[in-house]
């Protein structure tokens, strides 16, 4: 049996398509799954100082088989970011500028709070940047069961920052 995994990308350094392009060939390359992606988008740096660059930001899901355990793809989706340059700085306090950001947001069926990774995402729902590439793949998607949708998480998100759809999904 396969469940999908749902999968944030984003980034505000460099060639931000570039990067989003590499992390998904070397999300492919990882795991060879088909893989749905939404529709990029832009957002102005979410908690950071006026003037810090735009991110560009997607969700791509895939269907993996249940015995990949999440922190299995976890470990992955770092080495990914470390391969492309995410310099992790564990001594800043909130957010920071990046080339590249995977996050694995939901595991659908699994729910696990670790101190490396907690699943669902723990602050997805505040982040108008995660919902809205987030409804377009899976608008009915509860991230608990009998909880609200994700359509209805993004309704009722207090975050009201810009959120620019750029392209269509590949």
């Amino acid at each position: 049996m396969n469940r999908r995994h749902f999968i944030g990308l984003g980034g505000n350094m460099g060639d931000r398509h570039a990067l989003l392009d590499a992390a998904l060939e070397e999300i492919l390359l990882a795991f060879p799954y088909e893989q749905v992606r939404s529709s990029r988008y832009e957002t102005p740096a979410w908690g950071m100082e006026l003037g810090t660059p735009a991110f560009l930001n997607q969700v791509v899901t895939i269907a993996l088989p249940e015995t990949l355990e999440p922190l299995q793809v976890l470990g992955t989706l770092l080495a990914i970011e470390q391969k492309l340059g995410r310099n992790r700085d564990s001594n800043t306090d909130g957010y920071q500028s990046r080339s590249i950001d995977l996050d694995l947001l939901v595991v659908e069926g699994a729910h696990m709070e670790t101190k490396a990774l907690t699943l669902p995402h723990p602050r997805m729902h505040l982040r108008r940047f995660v919902l809205e590439p987030l409804a377009e793949l899976a608008p009915q998607l509860e991230l608990t069961k009998g909880g609200p949708t994700v359509s209805e998480l993004l309704r009722s998100c207090a975050d009201r920052s810009a959120v620019q759809r750029l392209e269509s999904a590949l």
